[in-house]
Parts: structure tokens; C-alpha cells; sequence
């Protein structure tokens, strides 16, 4: 039974109808309409349902015919430093601490500005919406650059400024990084794209009280907390020789791990470990690609999920992994869980396609708005074309999306109510100007 948050009498201004799709709502029941349409009115759902449903006193102002085609959410990408596409391909064959130390925080003393953090985040949010991205959580330097592009772009974001105990490219202290935090918070409130998050980077680069104190910043200006956290294995040795404890303990012990919390990477868990993430509410977003590249190791997604942990998934910066798909990231993830565990049932498809969507929302406190299609909720979609070979036969729609779906399948993506890819071009993005400053400020730099 479909209900209709209105009187039936009324008339009913709808800015954008699709009809025809299959959609897979991936609410919490993973309810579909084999034959289905969406309403938007402004920038929510405001009715959703089978075609042969469609309530007749709307007026339409465009409608969009997807039959033969597949609506699902957007993908959530919980954890980027988008700009660092500034740095693909290079610094590349090294472990995490031999990359930062020894390439990457020099190479960013020299190459990261501004500009470049805004054409770096251009270049990324380009290849995230092409891969049915509509969303994803930042920590960097100069994130206002960061949302200057997803405002232009209509791509939504979670920024947060790096807080390190030592100068950044973009501050001197870490106490100019939390009140740029405060800035950044009171700049973006209420805003329909941007959330502003307490990002700081890891246990091993702050002290114990600028963690503590970015804890508490988070909780007053009630945002969500994010931090790398039990990546590699010299990360636990030093955090052990440091304060006789493993990283997870350090932070509870801090009370910086809550339901506002969310922990990136999280490798190296000992049975102690996850029951502290667990009873604490943090959330856990896993980075299959980047971890694989560095040699750090894989999170135990699967036992995560058991003992009822909310687990996300992200791309990491493109540097760290060299492509921002969060859809290759999801297939990736796949097989390595089956591969680590020698068990092909460790998480289902319909668990994989959760993880890449809904649980990034909730992950981050958003899930009453995005992460799944719901009236009400905010009309953040993408439409995928399954006319493809890798498609066929199409069994089970969840299957081909996990195992089979390609990036290029990914037709148009509509974010905030507004259509920002149609038939695979960018609506709000003018790629031969970004590509000639991309070319012109990368010849100034090598």
C-alpha cells in the first residue's frame, strides 16, 4: 500500500518525475518497484512508487522516461583527500610511513595551495559523479576550496581541515585548524550540500590533548569526528611504546570515540579493540584499494559487521590508490573479504551495495536524509543503464551491481533534486577549462 503524505485532492508541483526504472530503494527493508517512478519536489522525494500507481494530480515540470533502467542511491564516499589527485601516480611502491614522511608531506610543502586543492578536488569530484558518487567526506587543507567546488559542481560534501600537531600547508597550529573548524561550521550551517566535520589526521601525529580537545569540539558543535585510525602495524608499535596501549584504547581512554566518531581504515583490531568501537557507537569506513597498495594490510570487514559495528567504504586520496571509484572500491572489497577469509558467504551482495550506500550516511549522522530512497528523504539517485553485455542475463540486479557493473554504466546522477550528470555529461562543469588549468598549473609545478 503506497501512503501519500498529502490529501489526495491537492494539486502537486513536481520538479522532476522518472518513471519507468527499476528501483532498488535500499531502505531497511531493500524494498524495489520493478516498474517504478520518483517525484521530486524541490530537493526531496515526494512520492515514490509503482508506475501504475502514479497519483494524478501532479504537475510535472520535466518528466524522464528510464524504462529499461536502474535507480539506486548515490554512492557515499566516507573518506577522500580529493585534492590529492594533484599527486596521482606519484610517490608510488612505498609503505604509509616511508609515503608520508619521505614523499608526500614535502611534496605538499611545495605543490599544495589553493589553486591546486581546487582543481585537485575538480579533478575528483569529475571522476566521482562519472562513477555515481553524489557524496563524500574530505580531510585535507584549504577545504573552503574544497567547497567552492562542490557548490559549483551541485556535489555534496563532508569538509574537514586537517588538525595535525605540527604546520600544515594551509595552517600554522593546530589551534588555527580547529577555529578554521569553527569558521568552516558557522560559513556552511544549514547548508544544502556541505557538512563540516572535526577531522583529525591520526593518533601518531597529534598529541593527546589536541585530541581530546578536537573530541570535544565535535560534541559542542554537534558534527561528526574523523580520524585514520590502526592502519599499519608501526602506527600500533608506536602508539604501544608511546602510552602502553593499543590506538583504539588511547582514543576511548581520550573519550573521542562516540556515535559522532568515525574511524578510517581500522586494520589492525584486536578482540578488545572492536568491542571499544562497538560499545562506543564509532563507525568504521574501510579502504580496501588504498590499504592494498600501501601494504598495510585489510580491515576484517565481515567480523566488523557480526558484532554490529556500522562499516562504510571510501576511496582514500587518489594518491593512495589512484582512482576515486567508489564502485570498483565496493567490487574490490568484494573479493578481497572472500579472499582473506576463504569464505565466499562473508558478506552478500545486497550487504556490499549497504555498505557503499546507506551505512556511509549513518556513518556520518545523515541517514535521515541520504543514503537510501525514501518520501521524504533527500532526491540523491543515480540512474544506471544496464544495456550492457556484462549485465546479461540479468538475474539478480544486486549480483550484476556487485560483481559486474561498470563505472561508464552510470547514466546520469541527480543530487540534491538537481540533475548533475545527464547522459554521462556534466551539467555544471566545464571540462576543457579545468583540463587547460589543470595542464597549465601542473607544468608550472614539474
Amino acid at each position: 500500500m503506497i501512503l501519500y503524505p498529502y490529501k489526495m485532492s491537492e494539486i502537486q508541483n513536481i520538479d522532476l518525475a522518472i518513471t519507468g526504472a527499476h528501483i532498488l530503494t535500499i531502505d531497511e527493508t531493500m524494498k524495489e518497484y520493478k516498474q517504478g517512478s520518483i517525484y521530486i519536489a524541490g530537493n526531496r522525494i515526494k512520492w515514490m512508487g509503482p508506475d501504475t500507481e502514479q497519483p494524478e494530480n501532479f504537475v510535472v515540470r520535466e518528466k524522464i522516461d528510464a524504462s529499461g533502467k536502474i535507480i539506486m542511491p548515490v554512492f557515499f564516499n566516507g573518506h577522500n583527500h580529493a585534492s590529492m589527485s594533484f599527486l596521482r601516480g606519484l610517490g608510488n611502491d612505498l609503505s604509509l610511513d616511508k609515503w608520508l614522511n619521505d614523499f608526500i608531506w614535502p611534496a605538499e610543502k611545495v605543490m599544495i595551495n589553493p589553486d591546486t586543492v581546487y582543481l585537485g578536488t575538480m579533478l575528483s569530484v569529475i571522476e566521482m559523479i562519472r562513477s555515481g558518487s553524489g557524496i563524500f567526506s574530505d580531510m585535507y587543507f584549504f577545504e573552503d576550496q574544497v567547497a567552492r567546488v562542490c557548490e559549483e559542481t551541485g556535489m555534496r560534501g563532508i569538509i574537514g581541515e586537517a588538525i595535525f600537531d605540527f604546520p600544515s600547508p594551509s595552517r600554522a597550529t593546530p589551534q588555527e585548524s580547529m577555529q578554521f573548524t569553527r569558521e568552516l561550521h558557522s560559513r556552511f550551517q544549514g547548508h544544502s550540500l556541505i557538512n563540516v566535520s572535526v577531522a583529525v589526521h591520526a593518533p601518531y601525529t597529534c598529541s593527546p590533548d589536541l585530541i581530546r580537545q578536537a573530541g570535544e569540539l565535535a560534541k559542542e558543535l554537534d558534527i561528526s569526528a574523523n580520524i585514520h585510525l590502526a592502519e599499519t602495524t608501526t602506527e600500533i608499535d608506536m602508539i604501544a611504546g608511546l602510552y602502553g596501549k593499543s590506538p583504539v584504547q588511547h582514543l576511548y581512554d581520550l573519550n573521542f570515540l562516540s556515535e559522532r566518531t568515525v574511524a578510517h581504515h581500522s586494520v589492525y583490531l584486536s578482540p578488545e579493540d572492536r568491542q571499544l568501537i562497538k560499545d562506543s557507537g564509532t563507525s568504521v569506513v574501510t579502504l580496501p584499494n588504498s590499504n592494498m597498495k600501501l601494504g598495510s594490510g585489510a580491515c576484517a570487514v565481515g567480523e566488523l559487521i557480526k558484532l554490529g559495528i556500522n562499516v562504510a567504504l571510501g576511496t582514500d586520496g587518489p594518491a593512495s590508490n589512484n582512482h576515486q571509484s567508489l564502485l570498483r572500491e565496493m567490487q574490490q572489497l568484494a573479493r578481497l573479504e572472500r579472499v582473506v577469509n576463504y569464505d565466499p558467504t562473508s558478506i552478500s551482495a545486497q550487504e556490499l551495495i549497504r555498505i557503499a550506500t546507506i551505512n556511509g550516511a549513518r556513518a556520518y549522522g545523515l541517514d535521515k536524509d541520504l543514503g537510501s530512497l525514501e518520501c521524504g528523504k533527500k532526491a540523491d539517485f543515480q540512474i544506471i543503464n544496464p544495456d550492457q553485455p556484462h549485465w546479461y542475463p540479468r538475474y539478480d540486479p544486486y549480483n550484476s551491481i556487485a560483481y559486474a557493473m561498470q563505472s561508464n554504466d552510470v547514466e546520469s546522477v541527480i543530487i540534491d533534486g538537481k540533475i548533475v550528470m545527464r547522459n554521462r555529461v556534466l551539467v555544471n562543469i566545464d571540462e576543457k577549462r579545468i583540463s587547460k588549468e589543470l595542464k597549465k598549473k601542473a607544468g608550472m609545478l614539474f
